[in-house]
């Protein structure tokens, strides 16, 4: 609310009241008094006058609003000013024009409401006189609009998702239409593609009810059994089935038909299979999975052909244990020099005994001592042939049979093996051996093997140390795993980070002259026996090589 002019009306609004009629006056003011609207008298946007009806709207004593400002009547300043420009600037191009608007205000407590707002200036010709307001409460009318402009909103809301749904639902209906005459279409195309894709598969591909019954098998599988007439039943198969050690499997207990062994699904497993008055024996890797068809279950099974890949296996075996026997001929080559000495002490005893014996023999006398002297010579010749055995088996090529055996007494052995080249070196070995170690199955051979390697390069690794360094410390113990675990400590330079991450790989060495096949040999022993060996450093110097051979579970 508004005045059209900032001007002070002084004398001339008192001229104007004295020249209205007594009984007019008083009849305008019962009307202003009494009447159901707001009704107020502004000027220069000072409330002037205002009706009771007014001051009830606003929540106001009487006569508490008189010569204040309209502000205090809408909800903010920025409002009030923004009203005003806006006011005015219609007041001042439209003549003897009602300005009317809705708009929110705020009552005395605080609490808006929604007011349409009508005004007139007084007399056009005086506009300092100032602007007569008429106020209305609309605020219940507004509230029903939000409401009825909402649920409005929300029935085309609704609507339009109705809508949209059914349009779906009539498009889903099209297309579905549209699919299965495509489908039925496409069906016998789809049946012969199956058909074609399932015979040129170069795996074998057999389907099986419960009972044994083959009910289809593709043109793989006829190829990979030798069977090229139609294949009826597993039990008139004329194959014998095997598993990887060996053992004959019965028909009707074969992996992919047996309920015990498969729940839902096998993966990869191995089979040997022999055609009857053949002696070729063939590798399968079998794969099946249980498939509901129909009112009941049957068998899916894959078959590849692993022949070719189980021969590389085996060569690869004969491979590293051929390699595994050079290296040791190798090693045997370089304690020629030790076999030597521990060779000749015997052999030199051995024989001055028995020249002793010649000598009392011409003499015909001394014929206990004789006795005597000849077994000591026996003696040492059996000690001799002794040592000669054990490098002829450490050497000789041998079968990788596996038998319950003490590692400690293995250690030992080792130990006692390279007892020239240890004292020889003046290198002190230090045994930490756990008692009551259970046994272990493994290949004697092929864990002296690794024995060997291990201490002949700690001693490698120590000899050229000071005295005191010159320390090796074999032990064994249980360790948490369930295994046996071996540690062979050296307190020699040790090897730097770098190079100790190749130490396991092939042809790598650290020697000027070795092969770098030792200890890739010693792994692949190791993990052979299901067991680790690993490398750390022992603090600033030395090396740490350990190795785990695992304890059978009952």
């Amino acid at each position: 609310m508004t005045d059209a002019h900032a001007v002070d009306i002084g004398k001339d609004e008192t001229e104007y009241m004295e020249g209205v009629p007594m009984l007019e006056h008083e009849i305008n003011n019962a009307i202003f008094q009494n009447t159901p609207v707001g009704i107020c008298y502004v000027r220069k946007r000072i409330i002037i006058k205002c009706n009771p009806h007014f001051e009830k709207l606003f929540r106001y004593d009487r006569k508490e609003l008189d010569g204040k400002s309209v502000s205090i009547l809408y909800p903010d300043y920025y409002t009030y000013r923004i009203i005003g420009e806006k006011d005015r600037s219609f007041f001042k191009n439209n003549d003897n024009a009602f300005y009317i608007a809705e708009r929110p205000m705020v009552r005395k407590d605080g609490t808006y409401i929604w007011c349409v707002i009508s005004g007139r200036i007084i007399d056009r010709n005086r506009p300092n006189l100032g602007v007569i307001w008429v106020l209305q409460d609309i605020s219940d009318h507004k509230n029903l609009e939000e409401k009825l402009k909402a649920n409005v909103e929300k029935l085309e809301i609704i609507v339009a998702e109705r809508t949209a749904e059914l349009t779906k639902h009539v498009n889903n209906l099209n297309q579905e239409i549209i699919t299965r005459k495509k489908a039925e279409q496409i069906a016998n195309e789809s049946e012969r593609k199956y058909r074609m894709l399932f015979n040129m598969l170069p795996i074998g591909i057999s389907i099986t009810a419960q009972d044994g019954q083959i009910l289809e098998a593709n043109q793989g599988f006829k190829k990979l059994v030798g069977k090229n007439t139609r294949l009826t039943n597993w039990q008139k198969l004329a194959r014998d089935f095997f598993s990887a050690d060996g053992t004959k499997i019965p028909k009707s207990n074969l992996p992919w038909l047996n309920k015990d062994y498969q729940n839902d699904h096998i993966d990869c497993v191995e089979v040997g299979m022999r055609i009857k008055n053949d002696g070729k024996r063939h590798w399968l890797s079998v794969s099946s999975s249980i498939l509901p068809l129909q009112d009941q279950q049957v068998l899916v099974a894959a078959f590849f052909d692993i022949t070719y890949r189980k021969k590389i296996e085996e060569l690869e075996r004969l491979r590293l244990a051929e390699l595994t026997r050079l290296a040791r001929i190798d090693s045997t080559s370089e304690m020629g020099a030790a076999l030597a000495h521990q060779m000749g002490q015997p052999l030199v005893s051995a024989l001055n005994y028995l020249l002793g014996c010649q000598l009392r023999l011409q003499n015909v006398k001394g014929v206990d001592e004789i006795s005597d002297s000849v077994g000591l010579a026996i003696k040492h010749l059996e000690q001799a042939g002794q040592i000669l055995g054990r490098v002829r088996d450490f050497v000789s090529k041998h079968k990788p049979d596996k038998t319950y055996t003490n590692i400690n007494h293995l250690i030992d052995d080792i130990i006692n093996f390279l007892d020239f080249d240890i004292r020889r070196n003046n290198i002190n070995v230090k045994k930490s051996l756990a008692t009551n170690l259970p046994l272990v199955p493994l290949c004697k051979i092929e864990i002296e093997q690794v024995l060997f390697n291990l201490l002949k390069n700690s001693i490698e690794a120590v000899r050229g140390m000071p005295n005191e360094s010159r320390i090796i410390i074999v032990s064994s113990e249980l360790n948490n795993k369930n295994a046996i675990q071996v540690k062979v400590q050296d307190h020699g330079e040790g090897m730097e980070k770098g190079i100790a991450k190749q130490v396991f790989e092939p042809y790598f060495s650290t020697k000027p002259n070795g092969m770098g096949i030792g200890l890739t040999i010693c792994r692949s022993i190791i993990e052979s026996h299901e067991g680790d060996l690993t490398y750390s450093r022992a603090g600033k110097k030395g090396s740490i090589f350990r190795f785990t051979l695992p304890i059978p579970q009952e």
